[in-house]
């Protein structure tokens, strides 16, 4: 029995034994913690200078849509018939006005022409000697565009002893300007001719 006993207590002694190694605390090794990493994308914002695009950019121009002069015809038609049906002749003038203004933006050099010629005939008709000088000198110089140097000649002359006739000595000055500018422009015309059929001889 004592035998027995120093057996079990023999037994019991080596599995407490063991147990202890078992749960003996051991050394875990840990790897270096990773470093933050680095962002290598270009700073193209930063690098960038306000400045220099400003130099080297050319600012866009957004022209009128073709729909914005539509609308605007609309209206100041409708606004013109509404004054030629009343005789509200201070109005017609600045209607007609507003069309040459609005077709010649577009190069629609017939239709402010057309429209001119009205203004001219109703400037005609009220005497109104301010709305014939104005009307002659701006078909002088829309037909000077077009190339129809003479006939931009002949308006600004009558215009002119228009003004001489009637006092309107300011406008005077201002159509000899027209004048040299006609002038300029038809010698300039004529030396592009020239320059265009001495270009075409030496292709032949």
């Amino acid at each position: 029995m004592i035998k027995f006993c120093l057996l079990a207590f023999c037994c019991v002694l080596t599995s407490l034994s063991t147990q202890a190694q078992w749960w003996k605390k051991t050394r875990i090794e840990r790897f270096a913690l990773i470093k933050e990493a680095k962002c290598i994308v270009p700073d193209y914002y930063g690098a960038l200078k306000l400045s220099a695009l400003t130099k080297t950019l050319a600012p866009v121009i957004v022209g009128r849509s073709q729909y914005s002069y539509d609308i605007n015809e609309a209206a100041v038609m409708k606004a013109l018939r509404h004054s030629l049906r009343y005789h509200i002749t201070a109005d017609a003038f600045i209607g007609f006005n507003n069309l040459v203004v609005l077709y010649l933006d577009q190069s629609r050099y017939s239709e402010a022409k057309w429209y001119l010629l009205q203004y001219n005939n109703m400037g005609r008709q009220h005497n109104d000697n301010k709305a014939i000088v104005f009307s002659l000198i701006a078909l002088g110089m829309l037909k000077a565009d077009i190339g129809d140097f003479a006939q931009a000649r002949q308006d600004l002359l009558e215009a002119r002893d228009i003004c001489t006739s009637q006092g309107l000595l300011s406008d005077l000055t201002n159509i000899a300007k027209k004048l040299d500018q006609v002038e300029y422009k038809r010698v300039l015309n004529v030396k592009n001719d020239i320059r265009y059929a001495v270009v075409a001889e030496g292709k032949d």
